[in-house]
């Protein structure tokens, strides 16, 4: 566990990776209190925010691309079908999504500095740390 100094910083920090666009706002002002350790959580909430919505956008937009991918799929039953099971695996995407982040709020919030699998190298690439 790391100390990532006031209780705002870590608040805030925390929050980012619920609501994403707060990281947006943090990164694009830099705010002068920030310590290394908030800065490098809101980059990566930051990333984990867009990587996790355009998964979401190709999850939401996967029946269709398989309706137009196997054009044989032409009987409404089929398609009815298809679609259900895509909207199924949207609430499983969102519940996934959303525990995540949360799993992820609550070590920010314990003042843990974490990597995320897939998020944090491309966050380290973004954002090259700067003393």
């Amino acid at each position: 566990m790391i100390d990532g100094g006031p209780s705002d910083l870590r608040e805030r920090a925390a929050s980012t990776y619920v609501v994403w666009p707060l990281a947006v706002l943090d990164v694009a002002r830099s705010r002068p209190d920030a310590t290394d350790w908030s800065r490098v959580h809101v980059r990566q909430a930051f990333v984990f925010g867009i990587v996790g919505t355009l998964a979401y956008l190709v999850l939401l937009a996967l029946p269709l691309l398989v309706v137009i991918a196997f054009p044989g799929i032409d009987t409404p039953l089929a398609v009815v079908w298809l679609y259900g099971l895509g909207l199924v695996a949207d609430l499983v995407g969102a519940v996934v999504l959303l525990s995540l982040a949360l799993n992820y709020r609550a070590r920010c919030r314990r003042g843990e500095l974490f990597t995320i699998p897939l998020v944090t190298p491309i966050a380290d690439r973004l954002f090259r740390f700067r003393s």
